[in-house]
């Protein structure tokens, strides 16, 4: 019979005509046109079979492998047989597989048994002679692959993963659920660690279709983050491409949007016509309303129209309550539209919140050692006094602003691009008298005719709203805004503006805030020899300072700029520059996030200050965060040289007094508890839109709207804290009881295992953190990073790896390391059990398991590492603490302990009843059952 089923070698068979004892499948032999198998029967001779004349011998429970009929299929791996059938008279097995917890039926006939870790335990057979080192190495592989997957901090990433970033992926991911609002404060980086949650999503599947919903002035951020950070490469819908059918989504599964963009009609219509999203992610999440009437925003009815497209939701929000309850309220539905009726009576059940949002704050977070993070940061407020002809020129201003303005509300819907262009006069003027020189000569060459026709600004992606915020995207309005009409806007317009010019001419040749910022603050600080960050909003104020700074200090060093039109290429090379030599750098908003600077400056002036508080908090967080070693100094120029100015110089003052009031005595903990404080009130303060709401420009109702402003955000605080007593935050030994590892950790694994695989370690350089190896002559070619070399440098220290040419850099993301790993893995590799020594008194059984949960419909979605010990009294601890030192020390094999196979398999089985109700207690509606697998077990002992 060609169709014949034969069974493979290892395969266990009964006698179809007769009970009998079991038999394992041993040989083959071709007689004639038919194939007869080998069969060895318990306690009699091999006997010679027909198959034809066999059935399956194998019992639930056992370990078996798949032995696939094919040349070019690999196995399956190992499994666990869990139920049988007889189907089209054909005999299967449902095999639930350890690789991935999926369970498939496969023929009998395809199946050997393995020696699985409690047949090799049970019997006490060590296997290889390096059996303590290779189960050493298995399971470590084992531990690495278990904390990627619920970190992803061993990826491919630019950064160090800090403590309480690691913790909130691995408290989300470990959950189960993945719909979550994430509260950080500013600077914690919540851009990190939905890198690290996609990265580990990534990796199991469950991220292919990502989509991140931000302001529009945040989009390039994102993307040159993901990009420079991750590797990972986003679109930016509306710039780097726009979909005009539904099918094209298939070509696209990482994106970007703009709120803004996505709100508009048409399209919103488009993304609803698009495929589902595996994880969809809002940034500054507060900016979604709905209020208690039922009335939502325009930002609003896209996340609710996005949310019924995904099953993970994400917002971000440092400041999530903004003092409005029924907007709260809205936020918490959007991410867990489950909980609806706990979430609607939070004030009587405000425990909800622990289950749908999490927040780390500055003041509490620390490194790997344990140290504060975020030594604080001082404040210096720098008047500027003005000059008489700043008055005069100010003055003259003022009148031109509101003249257009009411010019613009006459006209009526078609002049909203006058108000557009008076606002954005408005923010040019609080930035330099260079700024806004330069917008008016280009606003009299448009009404002259010597500006060429061009598309106009607000005709495009910005609107109004979008220039009072400002943003990455917006340095170069001084030199676009005027390409609008060519009529004057208001009767006399020319006359007034050649009036400007003249009077802003006097002002620049003079020009006290210039003079101030070189002689009070940039002088004394090139005395002490120390570097300077200095922000500004548009690139008209940048060439003014670098042109000044040149001028004023021809001898003390480059000065190097980072704006909007430069490419990360050219960012990260002016870093460079600035890390390396420049003294000054100028950044605009384009260095506001994702570009930080901490590393050799610990001091800033902000020149201009922005209409959106946050985003002084944004421009401070590039100097403090994580790794900066001196407490950061900011200067920020206060020059109530305009209506604006003075308004957002009432503003900081008066918050800057609030905070201080607010932080607790303590001297350490008061400066950053206080920095925390300060921050957290900007973030809430909406000044940009009371500013562009005041078209009048008159300061008494202004400055009503400015407190009223800021008691809502103090009040607002003070709720939030209220509810976010409730909410987890950064806890240092959180992750205690668990297998955590580190870059570390994954450099000693591939130390260890290349003499596992042929390969020669030649050298180590830079302290150990650079291997030079020698790969055997049959290697060459096969690992596509080495090409065809045989002598390879590798590293798995990622800033080796940035700083050194032809490294070779070892993680999750390289092809070799994940080979290094599935070797150790392997049933081949062996390491099952092991009897060796161990770093801790007395003796110690330990088995680890691999833990998995599915979801509802019986998909394998996480998974986690335990590693169980039990004492000579009995007791059982969970992940002991001497397993990791265990793992990365040197064992000595020494015998098993004198026990018999009865007594071993009564100690098997406690430690398997513990994992099983390890499993059992973390299992939610989230997250249910799926397998429990033994890796490696080994006794251990005292070495003698």
């Amino acid at each position: 019979m060609t169709d014949e089923l034969i069974p493979v070698a290892g395969c266990w068979v009964l006698r179809r005509e007769t009970v009998g004892p079991t038999g394992r499948v041993v040989n083959h032999r071709q007689m004639g046109s038919e194939t007869e198998v080998q069969v060895v029967w318990r306690e009699t001779a091999p006997e010679w079979v027909s198959p034809t004349r066999l059935t399956s011998g194998f019992q639930a429970g056992w370990t078996v492998q798949d032995v696939p009929l094919s040349a070019t299929r690999r196995s399956l791996g190992l499994g666990q047989i869990i139920g049988r059938r007889t189907l089209g008279n054909r005999q299967q097995l449902l095999v639930q597989l350890q690789e991935d917890g999926r369970s498939v039926w496969l023929p009998y006939e395809n199946l050997r048994r393995v020696k699985d870790v409690r047949m090799r335990y049970i019997r006490a057979e060590t296997g290889r002679i390096d059996h303590s080192h290779r189960c050493r190495l298995r399971l470590l592989a084992h531990a690495l692959e278990n904390w990627n997957h619920l970190t992803g901090s061993l990826d491919r990433l630019d950064v160090d993963p800090l403590p309480h970033q690691i913790q909130l992926v691995h408290r989300i991911l470990c959950s189960g659920n993945y719909n979550w609002l994430i509260a950080d404060d500013v600077g914690l980086g919540k851009t990190i660690e939905v890198g690290l949650l996609l990265a580990a999503l990534r990796r199991r599947g469950q991220a292919r279709r990502v989509l991140i919903v931000t302001p529009s002035g945040l989009v390039r951020q994102w993307q040159d983050e993901l990009k420079y950070k991750f590797d990972q490469h986003y679109l930016i819908y509306g710039r780097d491409f726009v979909v005009n059918q539904p099918e094209h989504w298939k070509l696209n599964d990482r994106v970007i949007v703009s709120i803004d963009l996505a709100k508009r009609e048409r399209h919103l219509e488009m993304f609803g016509q698009a495929d589902d999203w595996d994880v969809i992610i809002f940034d500054e999440g507060h900016k979604l309303s709905r209020y208690a009437s039922g009335e939502r925003t325009d930002r609003y009815r896209v996340a609710e129209k996005l949310r019924a497209r995904t099953d993970a939701l994400i917002l971000l929000s440092g400041t999530p309550h903004q003092g409005y309850y029924d907007r709260f309220v809205a936020l918490l539905d959007l991410v867990r539209p489950d909980l609806r009726r706990e979430i609607h009576t939070l004030e009587a059940n405000p425990e909800v919140v622990s289950k749908l949002i999490l927040r780390n704050r500055k003041s509490d977070v620390t490194d790997v050692d344990g140290k504060f993070i975020f030594k604080g940061q001082v404040i210096h407020r720098v008047a500027i006094e003005l000059s008489n002809d700043a008055r005069r020129f100010h003055s003259l201003l003022r009148e031109y602003l509101r003249k257009g303005y009411r010019a613009g509300e006459k006209i009526g819907a078609t002049g909203r691009a006058i108000g557009f262009v008076m606002t954005t006069y408005r923010k040019l003027a609080s930035s330099s008298i260079a700024a806004i020189e330069s917008a008016l000569i280009a606003r009299m060459r448009r009404i002259s005719g010597e500006l060429a026709e061009g598309a106009r600004i607000e005709d495009g992606y910005l609107t109004v709203d979008d220039v009072a915020e400002g943003g990455d995207d917006q340095d170069d309005l001084g030199s676009v805004i005027s390409v609008s009409a060519t009529e004057q806007f208001f009767e006399y317009e020319i006359d007034m503006i050649q009036r400007l010019l003249s009077r802003a001419r006097v002002v620049r040749r003079n020009d006290v805030k210039l003079t101030t910022f070189l002689n009070k603050v940039v002088s004394p600080l090139v005395s002490e020899g120390k570097k300077l960050l200095i922000f500004t909003e548009y690139l008209g104020t940048q060439a003014y300072l670098k042109k000044a700074l040149l001028k004023r200090f021809p001898d003390v060093g480059r000065v190097t700029l980072i704006n909007g039109s430069m490419k990360l290429e050219d960012k990260l090379e002016a870093i460079a520059d600035f890390n390396e030599g420049a003294r000054f750098m100028i950044s605009t908003e384009a260095g506001g996030e994702g570009i930080n600077l901490h590393q050799s400056c610990h001091v800033m002036v902000n020149y201009d200050l922005p209409w959106n508080p946050a985003r002084l908090v944004q421009r401070t967080g590039r100097l403090y965060r994580y790794g900066q070693r001196e407490t950061v100094v900011v200067f920020n120029l206060h020059a109530r040289d305009g209506f604006d100015n003075a308004v957002i110089d009432l503003l900081l003052n008066r918050v800057a007094q609030i905070a201080r009031d607010m932080a607790p005595i303590g001297r350490e903990f008061n400066e950053r508890l206080h920095a925390e404080i300060l921050g957290d009130l900007l973030e809430r303060i909406e000044l940009a839109s009371i500013l562009r709401k005041a078209t009048t420009l008159e300061m008494q109702h202004t400055k009503e709207e400015v407190d009223a402003a800021i008691e809502r955000a103090r009040s607002a605080r003070n709720l939030q804290e209220e509810i976010f007593a409730n909410v987890s935050g950064y806890d240092p030994n959180a992750l205690s009881g668990t297998v955590g590892l580190t870059m570390d950790h994954v450099g000693h694994f591939v130390r260890e295992m290349l003499p596992m695989v042929g390969i020669e370690i030649v050298a180590a350089k830079h302290r150990g953190r650079v291997l030079e190896v020698r790969l055997p002559e049959e290697m060459r070619g096969s690992h596509d990073e080495f090409g065809q070399k045989t002598v390879v440098r590798l590293t798995t220290d990622r800033r080796q790896a940035q700083r050194l040419r032809d490294v070779v850099l070892l993680d999750f993301a390289s092809p070799f390391f994940r080979h290094l790993i599935r070797t150790a893995k392997a049933q081949a590799f062996d390491g099952l059990y092991a009897s060796g020594t161990a770093p801790v008194e007395g003796e110690q059984m330990l088995l680890a398991f691999k833990l998995r949960w599915q979801d509802d419909q019986g998909h394998p979605t996480m998974e986690e590492f335990l590693s169980l010990a039990r004492g000579g009294t009995g007791e059982i601890v969970k992940n002991p603490p001497f397993f990791v030192q265990w793992l990365l020390g040197e064992t000595v094999n020494s015998r098993p302990p004198d026990m018999d196979k009865r007594e071993r398999a009564k100690v098997f089985s406690e430690l398997e009843a513990t994992a099983n109700q390890f499993l059992s207690g973390e299992s939610s509606r989230f997250k249910h059952p799926n397998g429990l697998i033994h890796l490696a077990a080994a006794d251990l002992c005292t070495e003698r």
